[in-house]
């Protein structure tokens, strides 16, 4: 461990976790930049906050798995609230997206999923219309208080020595002959030889990195809440509909849905929401919920995901200048992977590598030319 500093770009999910295991290897000069006044109020405070395990790909699924144990167990003052309201999760599916789904849990074998027909997930949500025949269950799944794991990251963090300074817009890095010198920001430029880039979309911002970018690229999602409904059960768990990329668990007395649309875009283009992409929503909830066709939007808005080209999670040294870090490429699952993505990026930080099964897997080298 050293006093230089470390210069974290981005105060959400990834930054925070990244900042927090710092903090708990005993780091204690790093500076954490947000360009916004409030930390998480991007991708981090736009998204459905579903804790959702059964992910496809096995190395994301036991990343989710492990950083769930966080959740149910967090560290002593973490947070005064529980972190995860378990009201569980069904991925549902009929026809042929049945053979999907079996493929998913056969990929996953040590994932603990409930495998069965879909009458118990009727039984709870009786609204439902008909077709859907295999759900996969994880009982313990449901939804995270997102506000309070994010402070739980961000008060740990700074408690140990962690400036947060919001309002600090990242500019662009500052190199010379392959190393790094600082950060360029809204409030002048800050010497460094440590960067990490947890930017959420604006790593797809290729002139902020000056000749060290990546190929990310954010899609934006839109979520919509429903008014209060009293056909709606305040503790449905959450549904998810295999094949028809349909998803949606009660929120505020209604539901919250999304029609899982996936549209490429800019950063600056994340939280804007397209009247064509709600009314695709509204499409699938008048499908598989045909008696709340007619319920009003009392909400509803846009988030982004970033993803490297191979859908894996980048996180790790750039072996193309020392000092750079990339906490980047989550694709909708950070706040879920977060306590396991923070710990490997830490060690990368300070060690130069980790000892983490999946911290080869997820190294940036594969995406440099």
């Amino acid at each position: 461990m050293g006093n230089e500093r470390i210069v974290i770009i981005g105060a959400g999910v990834a930054g925070a976790t990244t900042a927090y295991f710092l903090s708990r290897r005993g780091e204690r000069n790093v500076l954490l930049l947000e360009r916004e006044k409030l930390a998480g109020t991007q991708s981090t405070g736009r998204n459905a906050a579903i804790l959702r395990t059964m992910i496809p790909e096995p190395l994301l699924n036991r990343l989710a798995c492990q950083s769930a144990d966080f959740y149910h167990n967090p560290p002593n003052g973490f947070s005064p609230e529980p972190l995860v309201d378990k009201i569980g999760v069904y991925l549902a599916a009929g026809g042929e997206h049945t053979a999907t789904l079996n493929a998913w849990c056969d990929n996953n074998p040590d994932s603990n999923v409930q495998r069965g027909d879909a009458a118990g997930m009727y039984e709870q949500v009786p609204l439902l219309a008909p077709g859907l025949e295999l759900v996969a269950y994880k009982p313990d799944d449901g939804i995270l208080d997102v506000h309070s794991i994010l402070q739980g990251f961000l008060r740990g963090a700074c408690h140990s020595g962690t400036e947060l300074r919001l309002g600090c817009e990242f500019k662009g890095l500052k190199t010379e002959r392959g190393r790094i010198l600082g950060v360029e920001t809204s409030e002048g430029f800050i010497e460094t030889s440590k960067v990490v880039a947890a930017n959420g979309g604006w790593v797809a911002v290729s002139e902020l990195f000056r000749g060290y970018s990546l190929p990310f690229a954010p899609y934006r999602r839109h979520l919509a809440v429903t008014e209060p409904l009293s056909q709606v059960g305040a503790r449905w768990p959450v549904v998810w509909i295999v094949g028809e990329e349909f998803y949606f668990r009660p929120e505020s007395g209604g539901l919250l849905m999304s029609g899982c649309d996936t549209v490429k875009v800019t950063p600056d283009q994340g939280e804007k929401t397209d009247p064509d992409q709600l009314e695709h929503t509204a499409a699938k909830a008048s499908r598989w919920l045909p008696s709340l066709a007619d319920a009003r939007i009392a909400k509803a808005w846009a988030g982004m995901r970033t993803f490297a080209p191979d859908d894996m999670f980048v996180v790790g040294a750039d072996p193309r200048l020392d000092g750079l870090f990339w906490v980047a490429g989550l694709g909708g699952h950070g706040i879920t992977c977060a306590p396991v993505i923070g710990s490997i990026a830490a060690d990368w930080i300070i060690d130069g590598k980790s000892s983490h099964p999946a911290a080869a897997i997820m190294a940036p080298n594969r995406l440099v030319d």
